[in-house]
């Protein structure tokens, strides 16, 4: 798929939100609004203005913001909740959405594990993006996601299948303490061809309506690629100078710059793979 190098975040998305998009290298976004326009609204149940649909553990908004980046006003849903449970990123997403062109936003703290407060049937549309490999059950937000959405109704569910700011966290990792565990990844069996499918099945969904695509998303440009760098070298990844000395602290943000250099070097950029699912609720409409 194309980078979107460029693709403006609205004026009125908060200072945190925009932070954390620039230090995704844009990735999360670029890939939901590539999906957006070219599996969702290609398929037989494409978003308009009719819909009401859920952005599933939100963070601040990114689904929202693809939404907007890839639809024309008239087409936007006419309802749309944004979900999280961190209180901090509901609240970024709040403080975003308030003056968006998007018809009604509802932001709200809540488990996508546990929707209880979401009755059966309500949504035509949901999206996971990037989420359902940090949650310890799984199986029960698409359990959840399967629950509220409306018979016919499309989830749309996006995980990495190669999360580039690990492979280059712990290159540079293995170039200052080469004998000190690698940092792991949260629910690394993700990463396996056929997991989401298998964990999109047992929360309900029939295996002849699920299709799963990849997509593979370069970025190159300078702003996105320093975005990324300041990620791995700051305190989200303090995990990985764990047993460090104050000497060995002192060189992470070079071995980080020489690990995205190698990294550009053999791919063009930094290189995202994604697994890209869409599955359609099938449960009766009498159910």
């Amino acid at each position: 798929m194309a980078s979107h190098p460029h693709l403006p975040l609205p004026d009125y998305f908060s200072k945190f939100a925009s932070i954390y998009v620039r230090q995704t290298g844009h990735s999360t976004l670029n890939i939901l609004t590539d999906v957006i326009t070219e599996n969702v609204q290609t398929s037989a149940h494409p978003i308009g203005p009719d819909s009401v649909v859920h952005d599933t553990a939100a963070g601040p908004g990114i689904g929202a913001a693809a939404l907007v980046a890839s639809l024309p006003k008239g087409q936007l849903p006419k309802e749309l909740l944004v979900s999280d449970n961190a209180a901090m990123m509901v609240s970024a997403a709040r403080e975003s959405l308030v003056a968006s062109p998007l018809p009604r936003v509802e932001c709200k703290e809540v488990d996508s594990q546990d929707l209880s407060s979401v009755p059966d049937n309500f949504f035509t549309h949901s999206i996971d993006n990037f989420s359902i490999f940090t949650f310890v059950r799984p199986v029960d937000a698409v359990r959840e996601t399967y629950r509220t959405l409306q018979p016919g109704g499309l989830a749309v569910v996006t995980c990495w299948r190669r999360f580039a700011p690990m492979y280059i966290v712990q290159a540079a990792q293995k170039k200052i303490r080469p004998d000190l565990p690698l940092m792991p990844t949260p629910s690394p069996e993700f990463y396996e061809e056929g997991v989401l499918r298998k964990k999109v099945e047992e929360g309900g969904f029939a295996k002849d309506s699920i299709t799963v695509v990849d997509k593979v998303l370069v970025v190159s440009d300078d702003e996105n690629v320093a975005g990324l760098t300041m990620l791995m070298s700051g305190p989200l990844m303090s995990r990985a100078r764990q047993g460090y000395t104050e000497q060995e602290e002192a060189r992470w943000a070079e071995s980080v710059g020489q690990s995205v250099k190698e990294e550009v070097a053999q791919f063009g950029g930094i290189r995202f793979e994604a697994y890209i699912l869409l599955a359609t609720n099938s449960k009766s409409r009498l159910a």
